[in-house]
């Protein structure tokens, strides 16, 4: 659950805080990217991602790409491990990589006055990648390790379990970190097939933001990303799961109180409709304090400590998550409450005074946070992996602005249905 928290961050941004205006450019190789230019700090930020991610690991080897992107920045050419990471250093430049459901991604910054080394150091590793044998072992040593702790976590395993479930005959059903048995198995052959299928130019979006030129930035790119494969026969689009598992499942482990992760379908987030839903999910769990679960559930009764919902926009694949913890004796009591904010919520709505709140916070909220070339980077990539148009920016406010009562209250009769929600729970001795 943690890999996906990143995608919340779009729903604060408003361009009208920084007053700048992102551009599409594209590079004499055809690679499209957005660009702000920022020359406050002499930092240069770059977001890039290869839309397909874990969803691209194959059966029994579940975990490659979390693999890949523990290894890409352990050396590339003729720069081992200890020398690569010496010389990212020495340049003030920073690489990492990442993994989850439908996105392999990658991170890169650097200060203005090395960029062109720190650019040719990124290329060396999509051009001569080494996956050395005794760095395969170490990954593969410290990903077993981190598995054995997130086992031993009981929210961990009640994320696991509910994907495991609720996309049940869908790969993103399948733990992104792999499992002992998978991560075993991977080896240079996995690692080799996954970069050279999954890491090309047709699933490639990016953005980039600092103190940069157009000219510059065009070149440098296409120097980094062009020599990428084109494409590759084994990139498909990601099917669309048409039902979902709803109920209650019970996992047993020993544990003095229940982790509880709950969901249903959501929107896509090109939807017309998704702001009204992301409005209606503040008020029920997106508002922390504020939000209705928290106050009846948490401050009222004191059953859990904390109790959240979120939209996750996995591709093609939307839902609606939620968690809890809460002692194993509650889990039910609990289960029941949450149903009755629901059905609430789907008969009547949300108020004015709850919607005036709402859009406060939505449009606020932001200029407290996000102020950065690397933020900016990020979330100029979040908006392209959702397909949304560059202008979103500009047309974000007047997006809220326009939302009334009526049409929040028919998203909310629409979107939260009681019985379409599944419940994991991992804990013992429910009564």
């Amino acid at each position: 659950m943690r890999k996906i928290l990143f995608f919340l961050v779009i729903a604060f941004f408003s361009s009208d805080v920084f007053g700048f205006e992102p551009i599409e450019l594209r590079t004499k190789k055809g690679i499209k990217f957005w660009y702000v230019k920022d020359t406050s700090v002499p930092i240069i930020s770059l977001d890039f991602g290869f839309v397909g991610g874990a969803f691209y690991d194959l059966d029994g080897k579940e975990g490659t790409s979390t693999f890949l992107a523990s290894i890409l920045d352990e050396g590339a050419g003729d720069l081992n491990s200890v020398n690569f990471q010496k010389t990212m250093n020495s340049l003030g430049m920073k690489l990492r990589f990442s993994s989850t459901k439908d996105l392999f991604s990658g991170k890169f910054q650097t200060v203005s006055e090395n960029k062109e080394k720190s650019f040719d150091l990124l290329k060396l590793v999509f051009l001569k990648p080494r996956f050395d044998k005794n760095e395969i072992e170490k990954i593969r040593n410290q990903l077993i390790a981190s598995y054995k702790i997130n086992n031993s976590n009981i929210s961990d395993t009640a994320s696991i379990e509910f994907y495991n479930n609720f996309f049940k005959g869908h790969k993103f059903s399948r733990n992104d970190d792999g499992n002992l048995d998978s991560l075993r198995k991977v080896n240079f052959d996995e690692l080799n097939f996954f970069f050279k299928n999954f890491v090309t130019r047709k699933n490639l979006i990016l953005s980039i933001s600092g103190d940069i030129d157009q000219d510059d930035a065009i070149k440098l790119i296409d120097d980094s990303f062009g020599l990428l494969p084109e494409s590759s026969e084994n990139i498909k689009e990601i099917p669309k799961k048409d039902t979902f598992e709803s109920g209650i499942k019970f996992v047993e482990k020993k544990t003095p109180q229940s982790a509880v992760v709950f969901g249903q379908r959501g929107l896509p987030r090109k939807s017309e409709d998704f702001f009204a839903a992301r409005i209606c999910n503040y008020v029920m769990g997106g508002g922390g304090f504020q939000s209705r679960l928290y106050k009846n559930i948490r401050e009222r009764r004191g059953l859990t400590y904390s109790i959240y919902s979120y939209f996750i926009s996995h591709r093609n694949n939307d839902i609606l998550l939620g968690g809890f913890q809460t002692k194993n004796e509650s889990v039910n009591e609990t289960i029941k409450l949450v149903k009755s904010e629901w059905k609430k919520m789907s008969i009547n709505g949300i108020s004015q005074e709850e919607l005036n709140e709402a859009k406060t916070y939505y449009k606020g909220s932001f200029t407290r946070n996000y102020a950065s070339t690397s933020t900016i980077s990020s979330l100029l990539n979040a908006v392209q992996l959702y397909g949304l148009s560059i202008d979103y920016f500009e047309k974000r406010n007047k997006i809220i602005d326009n939302l009334t009562l009526e049409k929040v209250n028919r998203v909310a009769r629409e979107i939260f249905q009681s019985e379409n929600l599944f419940f994991l729970v991992v804990g013992n001795d429910f009564d």
